[in-house]
């Protein structure tokens, strides 16, 4: 079984970067894949792997934390593709924010569940709530009720 790790991608990247006058890269959690230092600049980078060929197509997704801080710093921030070439070899392609939404789109909201299957039906719910900045927002009729309807607004604009 091939595994989806992007962990090889990262490491290739941050060698790309040493190699082209980047100090310090490093892999973060957010709000991208890798920060690094070039001069004075705080650059980021968000790395989609893909082992797809070279003509075919690549469908992937980026988050909101991602987007909030492409843009929030468009100069300093990338989209990069990392396409798999060989063992441990990749061959990269980096987009600006505006570019990169020429290949993005907003497609319907989903509301995820996670349900545990057990014959005690107080068992299924979640018991604690997430917390902080990225976590998920527990579904209401009302939040529902917004999400669709700014939904319908953006189709519409």
């Amino acid at each position: 079984m091939a595994t989806k790790s992007d962990v090889p991608a990262k490491q290739a990247f941050i060698n790309y970067l040493q190699n082209h006058g980047f100090d310090n890269p490093q892999v973060m959690a957010q709000p991208a894949d890798i920060m690094a230092k070039k001069g004075d600049e705080t650059w980021y980078f968000e790395i989609k792997m893909t082992g797809r060929k070279q003509g075919e197509s690549y469908f992937g997704a980026a988050t909101l934390t991602e987007w909030e801080q492409a843009f929030k710093t468009p100069e300093t921030f990338r989209f990069v593709i990392a396409r798999k070439i060989g063992d441990g070899e990749f061959e990269f392609k980096c987009y600006k924010p505006e570019d990169f939404m020429e290949y993005s789109t907003i497609p319907p909201f989903k509301i995820f569940f996670n349900v545990k299957l057990s014959d005690d039906n107080d068992a299924k719910k979640p018991k604690k709530k997430r917390t902080g900045e990225n976590a998920a927002v527990r579904l209401t009729k009302d939040k529902f009720g917004e999400l669709n309807k700014l939904f319908k607004k953006l189709k519409q604009s």
